[in-house]
């Protein structure tokens, strides 16, 4: 995930691998250099997870804050101004019932990030009270690989699967009245559905 945050953040990347930690990377000297071929070296290592890191996040406002999730089941929030990076800042034990597949920092609202797992949901935290999820959101069939906000709405968020669906929720409708038949097709928050991919 490459920072996307001012001037100093140009150049700056988050990786995470089956080594069971999270990288931070400055490719800003590799293009000064403008040589093919340089080897560039991460900048640190963040480890406290035990098991895979499935994805990271770089925080959309905040340039000091990276989130990681895996398949131990953990959310971490990590503050990576130097000497504060040796643990993470807030930690979800449990955040899913499976393995932390994917989160999302909101482009807009800075308090709220979005998480998807193997236990087939998307959950949308707070964090400024992390002890337990915001909403649930249920619709899919198997495990939840990726999540992405809307760049352009606010309130709508997409989620893909290995059900081979594409989601699209709206949470400006949580909560909303449905018909008896339009409850049949999934909660009010679930604006569509896409089921066009074969594999």
């Amino acid at each position: 995930s490459w920072c996307g945050v001012g001037e100093e953040g140009k150049g700056r990347l988050c990786t995470c691998a089956e080594d069971k930690t999270v990288r931070i990377w400055d490719v800003n000297e590799a293009l000064k250099e403008g040589k093919n071929g340089m080897v560039v070296r991460p900048t640190d290592t963040l480890e406290y997870h035990t098991n895979v890191v499935e994805d990271v996040d770089w925080h959309k406002r905040d340039i000091n804050m990276i989130g990681s999730c895996g398949d131990d089941r953990l959310i971490c929030l990590w503050d990576v101004r130097e000497g504060k990076r040796n643990k993470p800042m807030h930690i979800i034990k449990d955040a899913h019932k499976g393995d932390v597949n994917c989160l999302a920092f909101h482009p807009m609202n800075e308090f709220l990030l979005a998480s998807g797992s193997a236990d087939k949901t998307v959950k949308l935290w707070d964090m400024r009270n992390i002890k337990s999820p915001l909403q649930t959101l249920e619709g899919h069939t198997d495990q939840v690989y990726s999540i992405q906000w809307s760049p352009f709405h606010e309130s709508i968020l997409g989620s893909c699967s290995g059900d081979r669906r594409v989601a699209i929720w709206d949470l400006s409708r949580i909560g909303a009245e449905q018909s008896p038949e339009d409850a049949e097709d999934g909660p009010p928050e679930l604006l569509f559905l896409h089921g066009g991919h074969t594999a």
